[in-house]
């Protein structure tokens, strides 16, 4: 096999590896979720010292009006990369942001009344994401396959 359909075929590797990267958020999502749905029950509470040093949580209006806001931009955001069919990103940085709406709500007391509307939130955003980085890395191995073929022609 020639150097060129060797490089190829690694490319084809690397792609399918970043295909399954949306996967793996979706799933650390979810255990995040699992811990926010027992109120972080694992984790060591903070002692009333460090609580007072943090001071009060913000109001839950506040964090609701800050989840929705979010929510729609983030929506815009992956659906708009998903038109122009750019390269997926931020799937990390969406995480984060919805595992801090977790610890807004677990310090403001109202991460109960409040658990289903960040995971709905979360697993439509990182549904949406999970399925553009799948799409668009299928194409790309798509398109490197076809190159494949094309070399595998000229080498006979």
């Amino acid at each position: 096999m020639a150097p060129l359909q060797q490089q190829v075929q690694g490319k084809i590797k690397r792609l399918e590896l970043l295909s399954g990267t949306g996967l793996w958020i979706l799933a650390l999502f979810t255990a995040l979720s699992i811990g926010a749905f027992q109120n972080f029950e694992f984790i060591p509470s903070p002692g009333d010292r460090i609580r007072n040093i943090l001071g009060a949580g913000p109001p839950v209006s506040y964090i609701n009006w800050a989840l929705i806001v979010y929510g729609f931009s983030a929506l815009i955001l992956v659906l708009t990369q998903m038109a122009n069919n750019k390269k997926p990103s931020g799937a990390l940085a969406h995480f984060g942001y919805l595992g801090a709406f977790y610890l807004f709500y677990h310090f403001s007391d109202g991460l109960q009344e409040n658990f289903w509307a960040i995971f709905v939130v979360g697993m439509t955003i990182l549904g949406l994401q999970s399925y553009h980085v799948w799409n668009y890395y299928h194409e790309k191995i798509h398109e490197q396959k076809e190159i494949l073929e094309e070399l595998n022609k000229l080498a006979k």
